[in-house]
């Protein structure tokens, strides 16, 4: 009886719902095209499929007659009849039409019987058979979708332009619709239709004239939307169009319908068209298509006075015609239909848009003196400006709350991401069963690299991903335990199965294999680096990041089965901030990159627990590891904060920024660098707390620099670039400078839309950024994105902070981030409190010296240290990091001095493993990247885009050596390794597009693979010996023929079966789109002479490969290496690069390199033609000592320098390659004479080789002159003579000149000008005569001529193909005279530098004819590369000058001035008191050398010089130097424990240590002494009258006259008691007053110590306003009408009585807060109202509406009370009564 009753209430309940609808609309009655009593036959036809722009077409198709009966108003019966389906995949005519012999089955579970409720036109809802599964239901609402006809005004949206006319049935308007796809803006036209419509409906040619109906979707305006997506990059907008410079167009979607009906009914046709277009790899021009047409065609119209259909069985009812994934009933939650356009669409901006000052300045003029004003008790929405920190945001439409599954239960898959259709809800058996068996078949495969691409192993491994991903965590359990025990097994295939299906779980992102990895974890199957590298991939994996989940992964990652494990501990915590950022801080990657629109938000926005429960905990952390000084551990909670990227955490660093709790530097500049991640946000807070930093001096530069590569990413105001552009003018510090400038020229070069601002407002500043060139070791910032409208390749970011002890950095940082990414990719930064130290550090601890002094020195470092109180710095402590964010692992691996000591025992004990064998095996697969992006189309199937980049790295190695450290019997360092390797990497780029045939289950597809796969399969040697490196290589399987390179593109047409375990490529099914002719084809073998055969083997059907050049035009080498792998011109492409083993006779290669040189060569005769050698063995000692003493021939004490390389390939028959050149100069001895051999021994091909001879005469040096060498002619003749074959020699005789006309050029030179002035102050060597005399001691004009004897054919010509080449490149103006010709067997070249105009000019004269390249360019630096100078090598002055003369600095003592390291130059003649020029004293760690440096002048045009140095061998010496008297030569005084054995024009002391010359000096030409202390340590040039001193050695730490050498002029103002800022105070600081000093230098000393401070670090306020100011700000500034919300105050007062202004505390809520005001404020009562109003500024203070005290004090008002709060305030606006009224 119950369940009658039950029964007869739901029958009731549902007549009623039916006929109780009205078809009317705001008291309007509009007309159903469906009349009541009649009978409509539709013809149905259905197709949906995917196409690339060529090749099959892969699809399905739908037809059946559909029948629709009215039998009462607003409820319509209606059945589907004869419903046949149909698959294909072939190539077609038209790409969107059928095949003409499409075969048809029936399709079952459709053609029962279902209602539809209508209101009008409008579907309301419909009653479904329980038997009719959803996937069919979705069919027919498709089809029901296309008849959807709703003319009303029923949810219209308020537009001006939007008309009507129901009487001429013609308007236009915009309204919002449901149909399949959605709930979205819908653009109505109603038309009359021409007259032709006739040929279009014949049966009805007799009735009146239809009226044409069209709709166009707007999918960027929805109030619900049925989706899915996952992994969507920043900015790629897919819902709608791009219209933001932000956004590019990932998708492009468009549905279209037309309807022809009669005026009163009925519809006699109904077209629906969906079109999604993008390109398989995310971006190109080339788009994929998925084409879906509902086409409905009314057959006939017939009275129907028949019963009701009977319905079949239960009914199941449908609430609206929107796509349904499961039966389950949602509920709708979106705004009034009839609010505005600008109402109904909440829109998320960009990161790239949030904030941005010129939008914000725009609308505060738009909204000038226009306040908002809102109640106290309700919430306004404020500007984008004042939203928290993270409401960066995302598409339209994100407010809708409507939600179309459930969340995944913690143990649950996740069903809707596999193919958003409907699944059934349990564990498939098989999934266990299917995912073992593709397990064995992928790990036996990775053991043949050579068939991994044809076997598709990666496209394997994702099938693996995906049966992963569909097992509940029971099923995952299960399937984990049968595999674990492979883990420890010693066979190798066993191994690679349990980290294959290990990484399946880490890609699978489901919650299920979230907690098996915490199983895992927790149980001990993975522990440290293993566990560290899977956990570290969750953030960009995980697909349902809940609170619950972020907040269990934060616990997990503190708790002790985590914070125990070394690597795991540091990587766990960055990894559960990293993905609290991306799930819930970042408002944007929340709502783009996770399954919003398919789940709601997966966490509430305005959710506390960051605020509440994370940052207070990691703070906390911070904290004490900041107390107990323990640097690696703070690094990495640092690292953690700055994950987060919350707003909140500038108020967590403000005490370490502001110096209240004292840190490193290096710690402070780590906070600064992580802040990066809100920067990105575009946050003004953050911005101005850069900016701020940036500005503030008195920092240290690391903290600035750090500041300014942040606030770029930011993307900084107009105001704050030109502020930044004028600092590149005048900051102190040349880092800053440096950095500035680089910084914004890089960035007006942006092109990228998301980089606008950024690129305008650096192109407005790039015109006020200083000339000022800065070498290559400053700080730098470059930034690049290769960018044009159809293919983003990415952006390339390269920066470093520059040391100021090192030309190495402190800092240096590249990043790579692609067109997939949403954060930074591909990131390696490595940072250093001092990277020198670290060095020093490394190596000290492998060989650590620690020299003995017995004798003691006149004036040591150590003396003039305790002489002058000069303290070594205070040195910070030793901390470094390595960042690295790869293979989607983000690690950092932090350091401090402790842990460095640590790593060189691991490095000793693990020296010690290898000694006895080690072994290591290494699998790791992974998805790069990962979009998944899955709608409804018009037929009410899900389209499906999916692109990921599955990647593989497999190691396997033995590794075998010995080595041998310095010790008492051996000098040097030795080592011996042997080395088995397997190495591949492989990754496929692979986008399908698709859609699910819902029907047949098979899912039709097109998509693009692309393949690349590096193999390398050898087993490697290597021996290290005293100048000898011997490395070996061999093929590690000599039996197997190896495929070392694979690269292809695969564009395919496929239909698969759901579920399917068959990769699409081996699919049979699957066709390949290939085009008929070939761009570019290759079958070649290369290497037979030498038995090694490579085999270049492939083909191409893109048009890419027509210009390949084309791909190399980026300005980094990055976007041109990536432009390799992708195609703008999809096409069949396939290459291999193969080591034939099987045919290559070698079977090894041995190359061997060996240096040496040889000192003080006396060797008679000279050097003679070259001639034949008669050892041409590899390696040979014999051949070497022979070369050097020919090339040593007739030289002065020459210096020999010999190299020689072989390469020998080993087999049955042995092929040998030598190559040995030496080098023969003299200090003394103005010839320079070199000698080559090349040879090959060959048992086939007999031996052959080429010899050469090399002389040249150096021109006469002036090293301290400049007018000296302009007085007189610069020459240097020089001559080559080759001997190659039996006869055959060329001979090159000519000269290196300067011409008058460049003489000429540089006298009447500024630089010269400037020289000459300095010259007649007697400073020979400042800056400009430095310059000056490198540029007169470069040749401008080089003319030789080559005679050739017995040359080959192919070489006489090689004039003119040479000059043939040049005019093809197209670079220059080039001419040619074929008439002009030489003599046979001849060649004369001439060419002509003009380094003023940066221009060379050639000609050549040949037996061909005469050619000339007039004006080519030359590189600014070729002066000094061409230059003859002395004491400076050619590459030493080519560094110098991308250095700022910083790679070898120089300190000039000169004749009233002196110019220091750091290139600073003030006026200071020396005294009579010695000076302190350089002073240097060995430290506990890295610097054991001792350097004193002392000058003095006893007469005005006499120095004398003073040298101690001490060394780490060691050895020592003081030399002691006064100028010559008359005609008598210097007076040079040493004393050493080293042993000298030249005593005449040069003086040479030898280090037995060593091996090889401690001191060396000699008298120039010129009259200049010239000293090399230990091998160009420290050379000096001397002429009585200044002294020159160059080293790259004591950077930063050297004292005295001559600066720091930091790079950094305004260090060189510091003395031992503080800065001065008199240059002759700092000087005379200096002085000894030892041996008769001179009185007035020690008062000036005395005056220095008076006057010098000590340098203070000022650090800065971290947005911190005194109170008095903030509200004085408040209310006199000028934006107070547009800068935040007005609040209207009121009364709560209930007793009525006058009317009189009363005092009230007021309150208001504000998202999660309550906000109560500090104090009354004026309102009036309810029954009264304001005479006037004021605007009051207010002291209001804030807490959670969670806050017991609060809700207390707010209910407390709204009785009337005044309830007293306390916290920290903030200042509002309140709009209040002056007068009240009644």
């Amino acid at each position: 009886m119950k369940l009658f009753v039950l029964a007869a209430i739901i029958a009731a309940v549902s007549s009623d719902r039916f006929s109780s609808q009205s078809q009317s609309t705001g008291g309007q009655t509009y007309p159903s095209p469906w009349q009541v009593g009649k009978q409509y036959r539709y013809e149905v036809t259905s197709r949906t499929l995917a196409h690339l722009q060529e090749g099959p077409s892969s699809g399905s198709a739908f037809k059946a007659q559909f029948t629709i009966r009215v039998k009462s108003p607003g409820r319509l019966q209606a059945k589907l009849e004869n419903p046949q389906h149909g698959n294909f995949n072939e190539q077609l005519p038209d790409p969107r039409e059928l095949p003409v012999d499409l075969k048809y089955q029936p399709t079952p579970n459709i053609d029962k019987v279902f209602e539809i409720e209508i209101d009008g036109g409008r579907i309301v809802s419909l009653d479904f058979p329980t038997s009719v599964p959803v996937p069919q239901e979705n069919l027919i609402k498709g089809l029901i979708s296309a008849l959807q006809l709703d003319t009303s005004a029923h949810r219209v949206i308020h537009d001006s332009q939007n008309n009507y006319d129901r009487e001429q049935q013609q308007g236009l308007f915009r309204k919002m619709e449901t149909d399949v796809t959605g709930d979205c803006e819908t653009l109505y036209t109603v038309s009359p239709v021409a007259s032709e419509w006739r040929r279009e409906l014949p049966k009805f040619a007799n009735e009146q004239d239809p009226v044409e109906v069209t709709k166009s979707t707007n999918y960027g305006h929805c109030h619900h939307r049925v989706a899915y997506h996952f992994g969507v990059p920043v900015g790629a907008e897919w819902t709608g169009t791009a219209h933001k410079t932000q956004e590019q167009q990932l998708i492009g979607r468009a549905t279209y319908s037309r309807i022809l009906t009669g005026k009163e009914g009925p519809i006699y046709k109904a077209e629906t068209t969906s079109t999604v277009h993008v390109h398989p790899h995310l971006y190109g021009k080339q788009k994929a298509e998925v084409y879906s047409h509902v086409h409905m065609e009314l057959i006939s119209v017939d009275q129907d006075s028949g019963a009701e259909w009977p319905r079949a069985g239960a009914m199941r009812p449908a609430q609206s015609i929107l796509y349904s994934l499961s039966t389950k009933q949602m509920t709708k939650h979106y705004e009034s239909s009839s609010s505005s356009s600008s109402s109904e669409s909440h829109e998320f901006n960009f990161p790239e848009q949030h904030e941005h000052p010129h939008q914000s300045n725009q609308r505060s003029r738009r909204s000038y003196m226009r306040s908002k004003l809102v109640t106290v008790h309700k919430v306004l929405k404020k500007r984008n400006s004042e939203s928290s920190s993270g409401s960066s945001s995302s598409s339209a439409d994100s407010s809708s709350t409507y939600i179309n599954d459930d969340i995944p239960d913690i143990d649950e898959p996740a069903y809707a991401a596999l193919y958003m259709s409907p699944q059934p809800h349990a564990d498939k058996k098989q999934n266990a069963m299917n995912a073992q068996k593709i397990l064995q078949d992928i790990a036996q495969q990775l053991q043949n690299p050579n068939n991994m691409p044809k076997s598709d192993f990666l496209s394997k491994f994702n099938i693996l991903v995906r049966l992963i991903a569909s097992m509940s965590t029971e099923q995952l359990s299960q399937t984990s335990r049968s595999i674990e025990t492979a883990k420890t097994s010693n066979n190798i295939i066993k191994s690679d199965m349990w980290m294959i299906f290990r990484d399946g779980v880490t890609q699978a992102g489901t919650l299920p294999a979230f907690k098996q990895i915490q199983s895992w974890i927790e149980n001990k199957k993975i522990q440290e680096e293993e566990a560290a590298q899977v956990v570290v991939a969750l953030p960009r994996t995980l697909r349902y990041p809940t609170k619950q989940i972020m907040t269990q992964f934060f616990n997990f990652a503190r708790s002790p089965a985590v914070k125990d494990q070394m690597f795991l501990n540091s990587s766990a915590l960055m990894a559960a901030t990293k993905l609290i950022n991306l799930g819930q801080v970042n408002n944007y990657t929340a709502h783009s990159y996770y399954p919003t629109h398919m789940y709601g938000r997966l966490t509430h926005k305005h959710d506390a627990f960051v605020l509440e429960e994370i940052l207070p905990t990691l703070a906390a952390d911070l904290k004490a590891t900041v107390e107990y000084k323990d640097s690696t551990k703070a690094q990495v909670y640092i690292q953690a904060i700055g994950n987060l990227g919350h707003r909140e955490i500038l108020k967590v660093f403000a005490p370490y920024l502001e110096g209240k709790v004292e840190i490193s530097t290096y710690l402070r500049t780590h906070i600064v660098k992580n802040l990066k991640t809100l920067a990105k946000l575009r946050d003004r807070h953050v911005r101005a707390v850069l900016f701020s930093i940036l500005r503030n001096t008195a920092e240290p530069y690391p903290v600035r620099v750090a500041a300014i590569q942040s606030i770029f990413i930011s993307h900084p105001t107009g105001e704050m670039m030109q502020a930044m552009a004028e600092m590149t003018h005048n900051d102190p510090s040349v880092e800053v400078r440096a950095v500035l400038k680089s910084a914004i020229l890089s960035a007006a070069e942006l092109q990228h839309p998301r980089n606008f601002y950024l690129s305008r407002t650096a192109q407005a500043a790039r015109y006020l950024v200083t000339n000022e060139e800065f070498g290559y070791q400053h700080s730098f910032k470059f930034i690049d994105d290769s960018y044009d409208e159809d293919n983003d390749i990415g952006t390339f970011v390269i920066s470093h902070i520059g040391s100021e002890d090192s030309l190495l950095p402190k800092d240096f940082k590249i990043v790579t981030n692609s067109k997939g990414g949403a954060w930074e990719r591909n990131t390696i930064e490595a940072s250093f409190s001092s990277a020198e130290r670290f060095l020093d550090y490394l190596r000290d601890s492998v060989f650590a010296p620690h020299p003995k002094f017995d004798r003691a020195h006149k004036y040591s470092a150590e003396k003039i240290a305790k002489l002058l109180n000069i303290k070594n710095d205070e040195e910070e402590p030793l901390e470094a990091s390595f960042y690295v964010d790869f293979m989607n692992n983000q690690r950092l691996f932090s350091f401090s001095e402790s842990d460095l000591q640590q790593l060189s025992q691991y490095i000793s004990e693990y020296m010690k493993k290898v000694e006895s064998g080690a072994e290591k095996h290494y699998t790791k697969v992974y998805n790069q990247d990962q979009v998944s992006i899955m709608f409804p189309v018009a037929s009410g199937m899900p389209f499906i885009f999916k692109y990921k980049e599955p990647a593989v790295i497999h190691f396997q190695s033995k590794l075998k050596g010995k080595f041998s450290f310095p010790s008492k019997d051996n000098k040097y360092y030795e080592a011996n390794m042997i080395k088995d390797v397997q190495f591949t990497y492989a990754i496929n780029i692979d986008g399908n597009v698709g859609f699910m045939d819902t029907l047949s289950n098979q899912y039709s597809s097109v998509g693009v693979v692309n393949k690349l796969q590096f193999n390398i399969p050898f087993k490697f040697g290597i021996e290290i010996k005293s100048g000898l490196i011997k490395f070996r290589v061999e093929p590690l399987h000599p039996d197997q023929d190896q495929t070392l390179v694979h690269y292809s593109v695969w564009p395919y047409s496929a239909s698969q079966k759901k579920d399917s375990l068959v990769a699409i490529s081996q699919d049979p099914a699957t066709k390949i789109v290939e085009r008929r002719s070939k761009v570019f084809s290759v079958d070649s073998k290369y290497g037979q002479s030498t038995h090694a055969v490579i085999y270049a083997q492939g083909y191409t059907y893109s048009s890419d490969w027509r210009n390949f050049g084309a791909k190399f035009t980026s300005r980094d080498y990055f976007t041109n290496l990536a432009s390799l792998l992708t195609q703008e011109d999809i096409a069949l492409t396939h290459f291999n690069l193969k080591h034939l083993c099987k045919q290559s006779q070698s079977k090894a290669l041995t190359i061997t390199a060996y240096y040496d040189e040889y000192y003080n060569q006396q060797n008679s005769g000279i050097l003679t033609d070259a001639t034949d050698r008669n050892d041409l063995s590899p390696n040979s000692e014999t051949r070497r000592a022979e070369m050097v003493k020919l090339v040593s021939a007739g030289i002065n004490k020459a210096r020999v320098r010999v190299v020689d390389l072989s390469a020998s390939f080993e087999g049955s028959q042995d092929q040998n390659y030598v190559l040995t050149g030496t080098w023969g100069d003299s200090p003394v001895d103005s010839k320079v004479q070199g000698m080559l051999f090349a040879g090959t021994k060959s048992a086939t091909q007999g031996n052959q080789q080429i010899n050469a001879v090399f002389a040249t005469t150096k021109p006469e040096i002036h090293s301290l002159s400049f007018s000296k060498p302009l007085q007189s002619d610069l020459r240097a003749p020089f001559g080559m003579h080759f001997k190659y074959g039996q006869s055959g020699e060329i001979r090159v005789s000519g000269s290196f000149d300067r011409t008058k006309k460049y003489t000429t050029e540089l006298e009447n030179h500024p630089l010269a000008k400037q020289c000459s002035q300095q010259t007649t102050l007697n400073n020979f060597y400042q800056d400009s005569c430095h310059k000056a005399i490198v540029m007169a001691h470069a040749p401008d004009h080089v003319e030789f001529s080559v005679s050739f004897q017995d040359m080959s054919p192919q070489y006489r010509n090689f004039s003119y193909h040479t000059y043939r080449l040049y005019e093809y490149l197209g670079y220059w103006y080039t001419e040619a005279n074929p008439l002009k010709l030489t003599q046979n067997g001849k060649m004369d070249f001439k060419i002509d530098f003009s380094y003023f105009d940066r221009t060379y000019t050639v000609d050549i004269a040949s037996p061909s004819g005469e050619a000339r390249m007039r004006d080519m360019p030359i590189a600014t630096m070729a002066p000094g590369a061409l230059s003859f100078y002395q004491p400076l090598k050619a590459y030493e002055l080519v560094a110098n000058y991308f250095t700022g003369h910083q790679y070898q600095p120089y300190c000039s003592i000169d004749g009233t001035r002196i110019h220091t390291f750091s290139n600073r130059s003030y006026e200071y003649p020396l005294s009579r008191s010695w000076h302190v020029v350089m002073q240097d004293e060995s430290t506990q760690r890295g610097n054991w050398h001792e350097l004193a440096i002392l000058s003095r002048r006893q007469q005005r045009d006499q120095q004398e010089i003073y040298i101690s140095y001490k060394s780490e061998s060691g050895q020592d010496l003081e030399i002691e130097i006064q100028p010559a008297s008359g005609d008598s030569a210097y007076q040079v005084k040493v004393t050493t424990n080293t042993k000298k054995i030249t005593d005449d024009d040069l003086t040479m002391y030898w280090d037995d240590v060593k091996e090889q010359p401690f001191l060396q000096y000699h008298t120039h030409k010129d009259g200049v002494l010239v000293i090399n202390i230990e091998d160009d340590r420290i050379r000096a040039i001397y002429d009585g009258q200044r002294f020159v001193v160059f080293t790259q050695d004591y950077r930063n730490s050297t004292r005295g006259i001559c600066g720091r050498m930091s790079g950094e002029q305004r260090d060189d103002y510091l003395t031992p008691e503080g800065l001065v800022d008199k240059p002759e105070l700092y000087a005379a600081a200096y002085s000894l007053n030892e041996e008769n000093s001179d009185p007035k230098t020690q008062e000036l000393k005395a005056l220095a110590t008076q006057q010098a401070y000590y340098p203070e670090y000022k650090y800065t306020s971290i947005l911190r306003s005194d109170p008095t100011w903030q509200e004085e700000s408040q209310s006199c500034g000028e934006d107070q009408w547009q800068s935040e919300t007005v609040y209207k105050s009121r009364s709560y007062d209930k007793h009525k009585g006058a009317c009189e202004v009363r005092q009230q505390v007021q309150f208001y809520e504000n998202h999660g807060d309550i906000c109560i005001t500090t104090s009354r404020v004026p309102s009036c009562q309810s029954h009264c109202r304001a005479g006037d109003y004021k605007i009051q500024h207010v002291q209001v203070t804030c807490k959670s509406k969670l806050d017991h005290d609060f809700r207390m004090y707010k209910e407390q008002i709204k009785k009337g009370q005044n309830p007293e709060v306390s916290g920290i305030p903030s200042v509002k606006q309140f709009k209040v009564p002056v007068t009240c009224q009644p």
